[in-house]
């Protein structure tokens, strides 16, 4: 008891030793916010708790979609997750700064955007070159087929519209007439594919008319095909001087024979029949 009065005692000069203003002010300022003068704040941050930081979780998932970028250089498919990549990044630099510093993940983020970029990039470039070789075989092949009509090699033009290891026969008009002379069905399928007018043309004006690619019509790439549609302009001497023109849409199929295991490589085949085509620069409107 002669303790605690002691202690009451040293607490109540220490009191008395305060300046007065400094107890009223503190008392007021307590009283006229409702707070108790006896209660302690033990909810003050640490210095610890006030630099605390995490990482930005689009910022780890935009590198990781970016690192998944990589699978492109086996499979196309791929180049969606650099579109996501991308898109997660941006938003991870968003969310950063504008985090007031309680954020870290930028080297990832912008890691995640690099790789998206560069997937994206490498599929642009891939894809065009990829088009472009397309359509240059394709211009091969279509020059082919025009060049048998106009010579009036008509099995061989008919051949085309199946592909090299499916083609039947590899001599020329005349031996291929001799050994198909007794076959009536053969004829008659000669003579309907020789009834379309243009292969009429075509054959009529043989080597008098010049075939000029013109344009490319569409490129409609599947994992199994390739289908291409071409434009082309035949030009012939006109009846009085001069020369004429007239353009022949054709289409053509790049396919890989499934059913010929030892067959390697894609084959070129006619798809369907080519017709007379007047392109919209030349309509009257």
């Amino acid at each position: 008891m002669v303790a605690m009065s002691m202690t009451a005692k040293s607490m109540v000069a220490s009191m008395a030793a305060m300046p007065s203003s400094c107890l009223t002010n503190d008392y007021r300022k307590k009283k006229m916010s409702g707070e108790s003068i006896f209660k302690t704040n033990w909810n003050d941050a640490s210095e610890a708790e006030a630099n605390y930081t995490r990482l930005c979780v689009p910022a780890l998932l935009a590198a990781l979609f970016g690192l998944g970028t990589f699978f492109v250089y086996f499979t196309l498919w791929f180049f969606f997750l650099g579109v996501i990549a991308i898109l997660l990044g941006l938003i991870a630099l968003w969310a950063i700064r504008n985090g007031e510093g309680t954020l870290t993940g930028t080297s990832l983020a912008y890691f995640g955007i690099c790789c998206g970029l560069v997937a994206l990039i490498s599929v642009s470039v891939f894809w065009a070159t990829y088009q472009y070789g397309v359509r240059r075989e394709a211009d091969q092949f279509f020059r082919l087929w025009f060049a048998a009509v106009q010579q009036g090699d008509i099995p061989r033009a008919k051949e085309f519209r199946t592909i090299y290891p499916r083609r039947s026969r590899a001599a020329g008009a005349e031996e291929w007439w001799e050994e198909q002379y007794s076959n009536r069905f053969t004829h008659r399928d000669i003579h309907a594919y020789v009834d379309n007018k243009l292969i009429r043309v075509l054959m009529a004006l043989g080597d008098r008319a010049t075939v000029s690619y013109y344009k490319t019509l569409s490129v409609v790439s599947a994992p199994d095909n390739d289908v291409v549609v071409s434009v082309y302009a035949v030009t012939f001497p006109a009846k009085f001087g001069g020369t004429e023109t007239f353009f022949v849409s054709i289409g053509g199929k790049r396919v890989y024979p499934s059913d010929l295991p030892d067959f390697h490589a894609a084959g070129w085949q006619i798809d369907g029949l080519p017709a007379f085509y007047l392109p919209d620069e030349f309509k009257k409107h």
